[in-house]
């Protein structure tokens, strides 16, 4: 980032040009960390055969990464410390988990504060319904 300020500064590069720079050379690294570990996640405990299902995981822990990146290049240019920057990115991080409406209900959540802005505001919710949705969807259970 300081590398990206001089330049900035020095008028030969710009925000545009950086942010889609950025984008398209971890493009590839964040596609196979999607899909050489989301294969061995998602075979191994047998989940829903098919391409189709196994595609849409995929591209939901692909969306999952680049937005988690491009919160912690957001993090990265607020926050000069290297360190503190961590320690913001894992902060809000884990706020956003703790609403995303995997550990409590969405009715359970406290309502002023967290229910209203955060819950739609993390993205874990959108993820966890969808991952939900491609697994459980379709699926009849025999009554016992």
């Amino acid at each position: 980032m300081k590398v990206f300020e001089r330049e900035r500064l020095n008028g030969h590069y710009g925000v545009t040009p950086f942010v889609i720079g950025n984008t398209l050379s971890s493009l590839p690294f964040l596609a196979m960390v999607a899909l050489i570990p989301g294969a061995i996640t998602y075979f191994l405990p047998g989940l829903h055969h098919g391409y189709q299902h196994f595609l849409f995981f995929v591209i939901i822990l692909f969306a999952c990464m680049m937005l988690v990146e491009s919160l912690m290049m957001l993090v990265a240019s607020v926050v000069p410390n290297f360190l503190m920057g961590i320690i913001v990115g894992a902060g809000i991080q884990g706020l956003m988990i703790l609403v995303g409406g995997f550990f409590r209900l969405p009715s359970d959540l406290p309502k002023p504060v967290f229910k209203f802005p955060l819950y739609y505001i993390a993205f874990h919710k959108y993820a966890y319904q969808g991952l939900f949705k491609n697994e459980f969807v379709g699926l009849t259970f025999p009554n016992v």
